[in-house]
Order: C-alpha cells, then structure tokens, then sequence
C-alpha cells in the first residue's frame, strides 16, 4: 500500500517512479523523479538546497549547477510557476497536493500497461473520440478476441481499421495483466524491419547477435499482453511469420491486427470490416435518417466544417445522397464533410454526383470502395487551392507525426513562405486532409496513409519530389544536431522522448539520401548515430552509416567524415568487428585532432579507450583514456566525462588498482546522477560489482550484484540484465553456491547469447560442475571455453581466469591428466548449444 500524489492533470506514483499527465507518461530520469517526489512530499513548504541535494544524491558531491539543472527540466515538464526559487533558501512546490492510497499485490510496482494514444481510450460514447455506428462490429472484434489469439480485421483503406482495432483494444485492457500495445507498421519498407518494430513499441531490447523473433519469443513467453499489428498489408508475409512464431512461444499472447488482406495464418479469425450503412432513397422520418451510421458521421464532421453550422431536416436528403455517393466509406464522408460549411450541402453533393463518374470509369477494374476513396481524394484535392495542393504533397514526405515547426521548414520555400504554411496546413487540416495526433504534450500532426501515399503520387509526378526530400534531410539534420547538443545535458528519458520519434523519418529520409548519394546521404548518417545508440537499433545504424560511408571521397569535409567514422566505430562496438570499431574510431580521432576539435576528440577518445580495452591493448587504453578526461573536463561535457571514467574504473580493475577503480567508478555514477544517464550509471554499477569480484571481496559482490540486477529487471536493458546475471553467477560461483549460480547463469545465458557476449561466462559454468562433482562435464566445459577464446583471439578478464584455475585444480585432483587433456580436447568441437545443453544438465 502506498501513496500516489495528485496535483493538477498530473499523478506521481513513488512506487513506479512516474509522472503521468492525464494518464499519459511525461519523460523524467530517475534524479527528475528523486527530486519532484522530495518537492511534492512537502509541498507548499520550502525545503532547503542542501535538504533536496542530500535526498537525491545522498552522500556523493555535486554542485549547485546539478540541481539547477534538473529543477529546470521539472519546470519544463509541469510548467515554470510550479516551482517557486525562494533566493538563498531553497524551493518550494506551491500547487495543491492530494494524496491517495494505491494498493500493489506483493509490494511490486504495476508495470507500464501500454501504448494507446489517449484519445482512443476515453468512454466511447462521449467526446471528439466516440466510434459512430461501429457497435455490432466492436462487439464482435470483441468475442473474436476472446475466443481466439489471432484476429485480423479487413477492409478497404479509410473504412476505420485502426480506429475498431484500437477501441477494442482498450475495451479489452483489463483482460491483460501486462497491457495492450500498439505497433504502426505503415512507414516500414522492408519485411525484416517488423520484428524490430515490435520490440521498439514493447520496449524489448534486442541485442546485437541476437535473433529478433527469438529475442522476442523470449521476452513475451511468460507475459499476458495484446499486441495490436496496424496496416500490415505492405509487410504482410513478414507479419504472418512473426505472429505465428510469437503465438507459438508465448500462449498468453493475443494479437489484433489490421489488413487489406487476411494474415493466413493458422487459427486467425478474421472480421472485414464493411462501410457505413447508409440511408436507402425515402428512407424514413428524419430522426432515424440522423441515426442512421454514415449519416451520423457526416453530421458530426460537418459541425467543425464552418463557425454555428447547422443542418435542417429540409437539407437531410442532400447529406443521404453525399453518403451514399461515396459508399459510406468514413474517411470519405470525413473529408466531404470538411467542405460542408464551406460549399453548402447542396453545391456539395452536386460536385460529388458531376464528379466521380470519370473517376470511377477511370478505374473499373479495381474495387468500388477502393475507387471510392480515390475518387474523394481526386475530387477533394482537386478543390485546393495550387499552395494548398503543393503542402499537402511536400507534407506527405514525413513518414510519422511532425509539429508546424517543421511542417514549416520542408514545406516551404521562395514561392511558399514559411508563414503561409500555418495557414495552409490549418486549412488542410479543417478539410480531414491532415489528422491532429491524440494525446501529445506539443500540437502534432500526421497524415493518414492513404492520404499520405495519395500525395506521394502528386508530389512525384510534381517534379517536386527531390528539392522537397532535400528540404526533408536537411531538417532531420538540424533536429539530430539539437539532439547532439542537448545530449550532455539532458536525461536518457527526456533525450528520448524528445527525439525517439523520429525513428520514422530518419528511416524514410535516410533511405532516399543513401540512394541519392552525395553530400546528404554523408551529413544526415553522421548525424544519426546518437539516436540509433539509444534506441539500440545498433545493426539498423550499421546498415545506414556503413552504406553512407561508401560514399565518402577525398574532398570530403573533415568535420563530416569524423562524425561519421566515429558514428560507424559505434554501431560496431560490441560486435566481432571490434578491430574494424577501433580503426573507424581511431581515424575519426585523427581527423578530430588535426580540426582542433578538444570536446568531440575527447568524445572519440573515450569511445577508443573502450575499444582498445577489449582488444586487451590496455596500456594504450589507459593513455586514451587519460587524455580523454583532460580534455573534457574543461569543456564541462559530463556525461561523456561519465563514459570516460566508466572505462578508466574497467582499466584500474584489470591492473589490480582496486581503489583508483572504485575510485573512477563512483565519480562515474555522480556524473551519471547529474545528467540523467541512467543506463551508463546501471553499466558502472554492473562493472563495480565485477569489481569487488576480482578485488575478492564476494559477499559484497553478491549483495551489490542482487540489487543491480533488481534494479535492471525494470529496464529494457536487456544486455546489461545478462551482463549483470553473469556476473552474479560468477560470484555465487567463487562462494560455492553453484545451484543459485546455475539458475543465475541460466536466465543470463540467452541474453549473454543475443548481445554475443556469451563466451565468458563458460568458465564459471564449468566450475559450476566441477562443484557439483560432474568432473568430467567440468572437463569438457572448460575445453569449449578455451577454444572459444583461441577462436576469436580474446584475453581472459581475472574473474574467468580465477574460475578456470579453480576449476583446473579441481580436474587434477579428480581425473588422471590424460582424461582431462581427451575431454578438453573433445570439448573444444562442441558446439554452443551443446555446451550450454552440457552445462544446465544438473
């Protein structure tokens, strides 16, 4: 039982650590968190500077700058006059506070419950939000799901889909202990993207060797959740794969998806979802025409058409005739209802009826409710104004949502200035051609995608395609460039919030860039790494910045070249290719220094120092290292900073410097805490663990590891959680606890697996089996491990070098020499997963 705090739209729960603004999540790191909860609890009152410093920073130093810092991301999120400064005495929070009790069933936090948007999850019969005329079909979607895990709604493009699919999706939420989440697939080009995407939305990290659909497999195979596939008809035969294989592994998983076509899959249910009835001709008093599902619809979407419009019962018939010519199609009847206080209803439906008839015979082979569509495209586009038309094509080169701010900056230029766009789009967006995103803190807009592949045609058949993809690239530049800026300053969960959605984009305007090679495709990749590191799409960023480095020449600019080379070293550490990682980074050091670049020489020279620490070269490692911290010190760039003394706390360990390296680690961590560095402050603490291993200190190794791996499970750092199990392991290991160590081991081996770090943790499981007494297991373990670290040339870390003395020493005393040297030998062909198989036999 615990309290939640409640001021204003917003609600505080200690107990997950969120803030929610009408139940939708508002993006705070952990210290953002501390800190609010330490203002809440005595709102109204001031609570000193060095009160609130030593509540969320305990012990550790930090200065007045810190907490300066993180207030003014606090006011940022709730707003400036909710936090008072009282000069020279501290802060006070002067909303009014209410508390109310939440009952947790064994003490846990509720996980996050998914990813609605908001709009779509309010009563059903009220509001901007309420689904007209679709109650049979939202009860039947309903017991389809209930009875069956596959569900696949069908229909022609703008029949309403995706708004079913998401009603009966948030109707069907309680049914679901670990939530409902949407995942959009309509701006996906290629098939092998859809696992990802789902790991994306469901906040599943997948390492960089890993599998996607067995990454995914596993995560979900104990959880009770709904995941809702929306526009999979492009992607279809990849989505179909994945589903089966996702139901297969994980029984208490639904999915709710939506397609032109049925998936095909084995057990799908599947509901077409039809038009709108509409009235038939002299169908009834005027209050059931009014009733009746796509008249219902138009009325509603005419109210916003024009200022006090209001339709009589006289002008009913001319309202039945426009549904009807358009099928009852919804978004057809939205988008003609958008002209309805502009053009009266009766210049309306004569338009439509002295319109659609070429249209239709232009396209008599396809279907008349696909014709229909386009036909109310053609006829609504049509009706634009010729800068109407050209921002509604430059608009449709955004693959996801985007504000006016940058609405402004691609659809513009000398013919379109940028302050006749607002008005421009305002007026697209009065005419249902551009849809408001639901539940997002800054206006944000996005087109619908048939409306969006519409415009692509125009755009193309234009001549104004590339010079408005051009303005696309040069915008997600300068936003990847504030991004860059911003990230020594600001949290991991603000960070991301704040450009993760740009996923998107970056995809669709990378993959135009690459393509048309040059100078965008060089400035745009190098650009982009940041965001594929946090996202930890690291594969995906290798793909896009190895293609973009293939284009580099001799006159390139240095600056462009260094971003990118170091860009490439990232997405390539952690990887086999960690020779290639170090010699992209080196080069971009290089370059760095010749430019005079102190702060991002540094940046690179952390990065190296890393590298150079697993390749074992670590005397040039601790020299990389040592400038690296010269040099950003200075230069105040402390997260980055946090980085460097994060490898130096590896390095002082390896040496057997214990106290430098706790040293290292700790100023790591209060870096950490300043800016919001949540995962690199999770990795410190993992590598202390490890540590205090070496050092011999295993108790404390073994309760410090417990808690980081407590901590970890709440994360979606799922290489960091096996990092930290493995490490657990082998330190319940060197205790003699072998059966806790295995079942540690055993949860740490796939996700050692998917990141492909995997090797090392075999000389642990051996001596697990040597204390178990499987000598001859023990044996034949140890001979893999030593192959494995002859194959790919690695050097043993004293942790694994201590368990595989140990182990060797247990060997002799139980077999005779030549039965350990056959065994080993025979061990090292195993393969892995007769070696883990070998290994979790107990």
């Amino acid at each position: 039982m615990m309290d939640q705090y409640r001021f204003g739209p917003f609600t505080l729960d200690p107990a997950e650590r969120s803030l929610r603004a009408d139940g939708v999540p508002v993006p705070l790191g952990s210290t953002d968190v501390r800190l609010l909860l330490a203002l809440v609890e005595h709102a109204g009152a001031v609570v000193s500077k060095d009160d609130l410093m030593r509540r969320v920073w305990g012990r550790a130093v930090v200065g007045d700058n810190a907490l300066y810092v993180h207030i003014n991301a606090l006011r940022r999120a709730l707003g400036d006059d909710w936090i008072v400064n009282k000069q020279g005495r501290g802060y006070r929070f002067v909303m009014p506070v209410q508390r109310s009790e939440q009952h947790l069933s064994g003490g846990r936090s509720k996980p996050r419950r998914g990813n609605l948007p908001s709009l779509w999850t309010t009563d059903s019969d009220k509001g901007p939000s309420r689904l007209i005329g679709r109650s049979e079909h939202l009860r039947a979607a309903s017991e389809m799901l209930g009875q069956a895990r596959l569900v696949t709604l069908t229909g022609p493009g703008g029949v309403g889909k995706t708004r079913l699919a998401v009603q009966t999706a948030s109707e069907a939420l309680p049914r679901f202990r670990d939530g409902v989440w949407l995942v959009e697939l309509a701006a996906l080009e290629k098939p092998d993207l859809v696992p990802g995407a789902i790991a994306s939305a469901l906040d599943v990290q997948i390492g960089a060797k890993a599998a996607p659909i067995e990454s995914l497999s596993r995560h979900l195979a104990g959880k009770f959740l709904l995941i809702v596939l929306d526009n999979c008809e492009h992607v279809i035969a990849a989505v179909a794969r994945t589903a089966e294989s996702l139901l297969s592994a994980a029984p208490g998983v639904k999915i709710l998806a939506t397609s032109r076509e049925p998936l095909s899959c084995s057990g799908e249910q599947v509901l077409e979802v039809p038009c709108l009835a509409v009235p038939r001709e002299g169908a009834g008093p005027p209050d059931a025409v009014r009733r009746m599902p796509a008249v219902e619809l138009f009325l509603e979407r005419a109210k916003g058409s024009g200022a006090n419009l209001r339709i009589e019962d006289k002008e009913l018939p001319a309202v039945v005739r426009i549904c009807r010519r358009v099928d009852g199609l919804p978004l057809a009847i939205e988008m003609a209802a958008a002209w309805a206080g502009v053009l009266g209803l009766e210049s309306l439906a004569a338009k439509l009826e002295g319109s659609f008839d070429g249209w239709l015979r232009a396209r008599s082979t396809a279907p008349p409710r696909h014709s229909t569509l386009r036909a109310t495209l053609e006829w609504s586009y049509g009706l634009l104004s010729p800068d109407e038309q050209a921002v509604l094509c430059r608009l449709a080169v955004f693959a996801g949502n985007f504000t006016m701010k940058a609405a402004e900056a691609v659809a513009s230029d000398s013919a379109i200035l940028k302050g006749q766009v607002f008005q421009h789009a305002a007026n697209l967006i009065r005419k249902s051609l551009i849809s408001i995103v639901p539940g997002t803190r800054t206006p944000t807009y996005r087109l619908l995608e048939t409306t969006r592949a519409f415009a692509l045609e125009r755009l193309a058949a234009s001549g104004d395609d590339h010079a408005t993809r051009q303005r696309h690239v040069r915008h997600m530049v300068r936003v990847l460039e504030e991004a860059t800026s911003e990230w020594e300053t600001t949290s991991d969960a603000v960070w991301l919030e704040r450009y993760g959605s740009m996923l998107e984009d970056l995809r669709a305007a990378l993959a135009w860039a690459v393509g048309e090679s040059g100078h965008d495709a060089l400035v745009l990749a190098g650009a982009s790494w940041p965001l594929w590191r946090q996202l930890s799409l690291p594969a995906e960023g290798r793909h896009y910045l190895s293609a973009a480095a293939a284009q580099l020449q001799r006159d390139t600019s240095p600056v462009i070249e260094a971003r990118l080379r170091r860009g490439l070293g990232e997405m390539l550490l952690n990887t086999a290719e960690t020779k290639l990682a170090h010699e992209e980074i080196w080069r971009a050091a290089a370059l760095y220094r010749s430019l005079g670049d102190a702060p991002q020489l540094g940046n690179a020279l952390t990065a190296r120092g890393f590298c150079l620490f697993m390749l074992d070269r670590i005397e040039e490692a601790e020299q990389a290292i040592l400038e690296a911290v010269s040099l950003l010190e200075p230069v105040g760039w402390f997260r980055t900073l946090g980085a460097a003394y994060s490898a130096q706390l590896c390095i002082e360990a390896v040496r057997g410097r214990f106290d430098a390296a706790f040293s290292a680690g700790e100023k790591a961590i209060r870096l950490c805490e300043v800016t919001g560095a949540d995962r690199t402050a999770l990795n410190v603490a993992v590598n202390m663990v490890q540590a205090r291993l070496e050092k011999g200190d295993v108790e404390e190794a073994i309760s410090s590891g417990r808690s980081v791996v407590a901590r970890l499970r709440g994360t979606r750092h799922s290489d960091l959680l096996g990092f930290a199990l493995g490490i657990l392991a082998a330190a319940l290991t060197a205790q003699g606890d072998w059966r806790e160590a295995l079942a540690a081991a055993r949860e740490a081996a796939p996700l050692l697996r998917d990141d492909g770090r995997l090797f090392w943790l075999f000389d642990h499981l051996g001596l697990c089996a040597a204390l178990d007494g499987r000598f001859r297991d023990a044996a034949l373990l140890s001979g893999y491990a030593e192959g494995v670290y002859r194959k790919f040339g690695r050097i043993r870390e004293p942790m694994s070098r201590s368990a595989m003395e140990r182990t060797a020493s247990l060997l002799s005393d139980a077999l005779p020499e030549d039965e350990v040297a056959e065994l080993c030998s025979f061990g090292a062909r195993l393969s892995e997963t007769q070696a883990l198989d070998l290994a979790f036999d107990a």
